[in-house]
């Protein structure tokens, strides 16, 4: 069963992150290309009336297993001075979950008028996730299936799961104020994404006792579980091509009450002769993230359910390189023992979460925000699961200048402090500010940035100067006859 374990060395090498919501910027009023990734409704009723997207990224590293005893400026300076600077293993928070989710945005738009809003997106989004690893797995991922401190150890593993999954989505935003009375006023809006698959591995461990009785022999007492994985050699022969691995269908929904602090009744934001946009007092949302799946079409998956004792001898003389291989070696032993069942294509889950959202004013442009992301878990299918957020956020923002400084907690655990600064269209942010400058402990950093263009107010509604009336001059009195 040692493939097994290549499989889990492979992806917990890879993939022990966890994720970030760009909480400085992901509750703003005046950018909604970054906001309907939170909350797809946000887009009507924005500040904004036109908002274009050019390019951004944001990617964020955070592992509850590793850590190093420094920030990452000061192991970047040791990096390029050519001091090698070693991790640290930190084996209390097993068993572990972790979670990546890189993104680079390309070309957006969105625009707002009257009731409605909308707009097209384009992204490139690579996402891992990790859940339910014991610690003894962790430590065969580290040093090896012969690690001498467990030998001879009887260990069952239960409901791990372990995947990854790239992707290029094109999507549509669409938001309508369905319904306004003098207080009140009530938003609905959903994303509609098409996806291009590019790859996607997962495995499911729904359970496995076993135990690695010395360097050559493994024993595997029950094993019961899934996995698919995509078919890409390292040469690409034979391969289908990164853009034609898979297809799929996502979407998003989001819903806003706003209690405004004037009467909305007639209200039709960005409309030529309503140019004067109307404030709320405090706003709540709801949102259902990521609903949906990708086919990945040219791979292998297998479904396995094996009860009886099975002994992998020399299981350290085995040495595939790539996954055709990992895949050959798992099937030829399942095959000895079990009935299981193979398909060149399979799905892969979506990091599907519930998100809530409340933001209150407090007038000239200061407000708080509480955010909550919860991820669905995947016990019995192959996908991502996405890890929990919550975060309070004061923040400062007019149409030239917004600040931002969001207090997160990831997974419920360890609280961080993170600052994010929009000048007019251009934005720089993360949620972690001890992992790029702090002192201590470092499990991880993040970043992001967008660089936009947008028109604030409508070419109609452009700002009238107030100039003072002319005097008139005074002029030399005619005499009374």
């Amino acid at each position: 069963m040692r493939s097994i374990g290549i499989i889990l060395v492979f992806v917990l090498h890879c993939f022990t992150l966890h994720s970030q919501e760009n909480m400085g910027i992901a509750n703003s009023n005046f950018s909604p290309t970054n906001t309907i990734f939170l909350n797809p409704s946000s887009s009507a009723d924005s500040k904004a009336f036109i908002d274009f997207n050019i390019i951004g990224a944001s990617t964020y590293v955070l592992n509850d297993y590793a850590y190093f005893n420094d920030n990452l400026l000061a192991i970047y300076r040791e990096v390029a001075a050519g001091n090698e600077t070693e991790p640290r293993y930190d084996l209390g928070a097993a068993p572990f979950s972790a979670y990546v989710d890189v993104q680079i945005h390309g070309p957006s738009l969105s625009v707002s008028y009257g009731k409605f809003g909308g707009g097209l997106f384009m992204n490139l989004r690579s996402v891992a996730s990790v859940s339910g690893v014991p610690a003894h797995l962790v430590n065969h991922a580290t040093n090896g299936f012969d690690f001498e401190d467990q030998l001879g150890n009887d260990y069952t593993t239960i409901n791990a799961n372990i995947g990854s999954l790239s992707w290029l989505e094109y999507g549509v935003n669409f938001s309508y104020i369905i319904s306004q009375s003098i207080l009140d006023m009530y938003t609905f809006g959903g994303n509609l994404k098409y996806l291009n698959g590019l790859a996607g591995a997962g495995i499911n461990v729904q359970k496995w006792d076993y135990q690695v009785q010395n360097d050559s022999i493994l024993n595997s007492f029950e094993f019961e579980g899934e996995y698919g994985l995509p078919n890409i050699p390292t040469d690409q022969a034979g391969a289908s091509g990164l853009l034609g691995n898979g297809s799929g269908v996502g979407l998003d929904l989001g819903f806003n009450y706003k209690k405004m602090k004037k009467s909305t009744q007639g209200y039709l934001p960005h409309v030529a002769g309503q140019c004067k946009l109307k404030d709320y007092q405090y706003k709540f949302g709801l949102s259902l993230l990521d609903i949906g799946s990708i086919g990945i079409k040219n791979g292998f998956y297998r479904e396995f359910s094996i009860e009886n004792s099975v002994v992998w001898e020399n299981y350290g003389g085995t040495d595939p390189e790539e996954v055709v291989e990992i895949d050959e070696l798992v099937n030829k032993e399942l095959l000895r023992f079990s009935s299981d069942s193979e398909s060149s294509s399979y799905r892969m889950a979506l990091p599907t979460a519930l998100s809530a959202q409340f933001d209150y004013n407090f007038g000239k442009g200061f407000y708080a925000n509480s955010t909550l992301v919860h991820g669905f878990s995947r016990k019995r299918k192959l996908g991502i699961k996405k890890s929990s957020t919550f975060s309070i956020t004061p923040r400062y923002e007019s149409r030239r200048l917004e600040v931002a400084l969001p207090l997160t907690i990831q997974n419920y655990q360890k609280l961080r402090l993170g600052a994010a600064i929009r000048i007019y269209s251009v934005i720089f942010g993360t949620d972690n500010l001890g992992g790029l400058m702090g002192g201590g402990r470092t499990y991880g950093a993040d970043f992001y940035f967008s660089f936009k263009y947008t028109m604030f107010k409508p070419w109609y509604c452009k700002e009238k100067l107030n100039r003072a009336p002319k005097r008139k001059k005074a002029g030399v009195a005619c005499p009374i006859w």
